[in-house]
């Protein structure tokens, strides 16, 4: 086996990985999406009643905190397309580097 080719398969699985993580990562970014705005809709289903300036400041840091949280969603799965993409060019030169392989085993 070559030397090239060799490198191309360990190319591939260092980008799996660093997809994998960066799939990890949007998933835990999503859960704790879902939490904050959970604990921000619960706190808006009281608005049948005159909001305390306490709960006012509450829940405008629960709103704060849910566009920072959507927003790190927003860029996780940016991450993910961008880990994608590097595995999409990794398939296309493991292809090119097996066919030479085996133009090379054929001669």
């Amino acid at each position: 086996m070559s030397f090239e080719f060799s490198r191309e398969i360990r190319k591939l699985e260092v980008r799996f990985g660093d997809y994998m993580k960066a799939e990890q990562e949007f998933v835990e970014h999503v859960k704790e999406c879902i939490r904050v705005f959970g604990e921000l809709m619960k706190n808006l289903e009281k608005r049948n009643k005159t909001f305390s300036s306490e709960e006012i400041e509450k829940l405008s840091l629960l709103k704060t905190e849910a566009i920072k949280s959507l927003g790190q969603v927003l860029k996780s799965e940016g991450n993910i397309e961008h880990e994608k993409s590097h595995l999409l060019e990794s398939y296309g030169a493991l292809i090119l580097c097996l066919d030479e392989e085996i133009e090379k085993a054929e001669s």
